[in-house]
């Protein structure tokens, strides 16, 4: 095969990770409960779970993780990280930075450049490019994305089944272990009402078939526009959005009906003698096996002439390049729903962490609804497992699940799921080996930076705590369970307490995450609608990686 080398360039994926939650709703399930035909989601969607946040769980809580063993997973000090970019559509203030206080609560220097990215799917993705293009230019060294979204639709909407969420973080950099970047892109946007919501609303709004028709008309017109930049390609995995498992299929066959199909009779070698069953069996097989070519797709050949020989050779190459190269990376939104903007790029980590080999060619088309489209190449290095091989990996968060009935989805999305706080003492686990984060905050429990000259909290409240809070801990007391409680009074931190999660009793491990809480009854005018995050113990944890 000739080298594509010339088309990429020196700056990629240095290391990267990924994190969910770990509640989720089963799809037959849910199914039932909307009494629709669990078919129209397992077949139709090709959805197996719903990936639900926990209480308070939001963008920070799993940004802030997927970071971190993007870190520990490349072995890169946050000191090193010049730059925090955040792509998502989840807002948590109208104005405030979120990558600021990711890059805060990740210990990287303040001397460094942070950017909040918000353009629907796409927002993560434009990240990326912006980084790529400071670091070629050689204003960054290395860079710190982050694209995490929690998905929300209005129950009983049609929608409501692809919900999801997820991040995932990737480090940029020159010379990268994992993967480097097209110089060209393809690109097309225009002004498409397909998706929106409204300013002050959780739930999207969604126009069903106008929608999907906009997707695959805009993912046609950036892969035809990257060849007009680069010329034909080869990859050996094509992957594309996800709003659900289904739609990268309908986009392949697209590809392949619209753009293959008046080459593809030189892009097979035929067999003498042809295949023994015929080639409507095989079809048939397939439909029902995955449903990824299209009845037509054998109508159309023999219209243009093909002779049974020729139609045999080419749906066996067609059925086993779309198997190998679409479908693998296809379980990561069957089992996370749609993640926005970490959709398209857990799909490519899961590739790197379980197909990939070097020099393998990704191509990747990343959707914005509104709309945009950006697509491009990805080369796999030599060293990308020095990456892969550490965890945790994507698998391991298909298996770490809990499951949840529809009722307590329903509570915990309308806010009416009130769990009691159970609070706990730990200590550092002994195969946790320093990892952690460092805290600091006031006598009353609110997060204050470490900034000098700023380290205070502006609600005047006294005191300046500093607590190192490690990755994996063991509790070392009996939970202790509060009944009537004020979310907002976290001065239990400053005791020695930490608030914990599970079914959990004195021994278990406990796995570090971070939840969001508001002050509803706040009485200072200037801090209502400020935001805190505590830290929360989640067990029993029986990996450590």
């Amino acid at each position: 095969m000739i080298s594509n080398e010339y088309l990429f360039g020196n700056v990629g994926i240095d290391s990267m990770a990924f994190y969910a939650p770990r509640f989720y709703v089963d799809i037959e399930e849910f199914a039932a409960k909307r009494q629709v035909d669990p078919n129209k989601y397992t077949k139709g969607l090709l959805l197996k779970e719903m990936r639900i946040p926990d209480v308070g769980q939001d963008i920070i809580s799993l940004g802030l993780k997927a970071a971190y063993i993007a870190l520990t997973r490349g072995k890169i000090s946050p000191k090193k990280i010049d730059a925090v970019f955040c792509g998502t559509e989840t807002e948590t203030y109208a104005v405030k930075s979120v990558s600021n206080i990711f890059a805060e609560l990740l210990g990287v220097s303040a001397n460094c450049m942070t950017q909040d990215i918000y353009n629907a799917c796409a927002g993560g993705t434009l990240a990326i490019l912006n980084a790529l293009a400071l670091i070629e230019q050689g204003i960054l060294k290395r860079a710190l994305v982050i694209c995490a979204d929690i998905s929300s639709y209005q129950i009983g909407t049609p929608s409501e089944a692809t919900q999801g969420s997820g991040a995932i973080a990737f480090i940029l950099s020159r010379n990268p272990r994992v993967a480097t970047f097209s110089r060209n892109f393809g690109k097309v946007s225009g002004n498409i009402n397909d998706f929106y919501r409204p300013v002050g609303e959780k739930n999207a709004h969604v126009f069903g078939q106008y929608s999907v028709q906009t997707y695959l008309n805009f993912q046609l017109a950036a892969y035809d526009d990257l060849i007009r930049n680069i010329g034909d390609f080869h990859a050996d995995f094509y992957t594309f959005h996800a709003p659900f498992a289904k739609l990268p299929i309908k986009t392949m066959q697209q590809i392949i009906l619209k753009r293959w199909i008046n080459h593809i009779a030189n892009l097979i070698k035929l067999k003498p003698g042809g295949f023994r069953q015929s080639i409507l069996k095989k079809l048939d097989y397939f439909l029902h096996d995955v449903s990824v070519l299209p009845e037509y797709l054998y109508l159309k050949l023999k219209e243009r002439g093909y002779r049974s020989e020729t139609l045999e050779s080419m749906s066996h190459w067609l059925i086993s390049n779309v198997k190998t190269r679409v479908l693998p990376q296809l379980r990561v939104p069957s089992h996370f729903g749609n993640m926005y903007n970490a959709s398209i790029w857990a799909q490519i980590i899961y590739i790197l962490e379980n197909f990939a080999h070097p020099n393998d060619t990704i191509y990747w088309g990343s959707y914005g609804s509104g709309a945009t489209c950006i697509s491009g190449l990805l080369k796999v290095q030599e060293r990308f497992k020095v990456i892969t091989r550490r965890g945790p990996k994507i698998n391991h968060f298909i298996n770490r699940k809990e499951r949840k009935n529809v009722l307590d989805y329903e509570l915990i999305k309308t806010g009416n799921y009130a769990p009691p706080m159970v609070l706990g003492q730990i200590t550092e686990h002994e195969l946790n080996k320093g990892r952690g984060f460092t805290l600091h905050f006031c006598n009353e429990g609110c997060l204050i930076p470490s900034f000098k000259g700023l380290d205070y909290c502006p609600k005047g409240h006294e005191g300046f705590n500093e607590r190192f809070f490690p990755l994996f801990a063991v509790l070392n007391s009996d939970p202790l369970i509060k009944r009537n409680y004020n979310e907002a009074d976290v001065s239990y931190l400053k005791e020695g307490w930490v608030r914990i999660s599970g079914n959990v009793k004195k021994g278990n491990c406990l796995e570090y995450e971070i939840r969001r809480i508001e002050n509803k009854n706040e009485q200072n005018y200037n801090a209502v609608g400020l935001l805190n995050w505590i830290p929360v113990y989640i067990g029993p944890i029986d990996i450590i990686y």
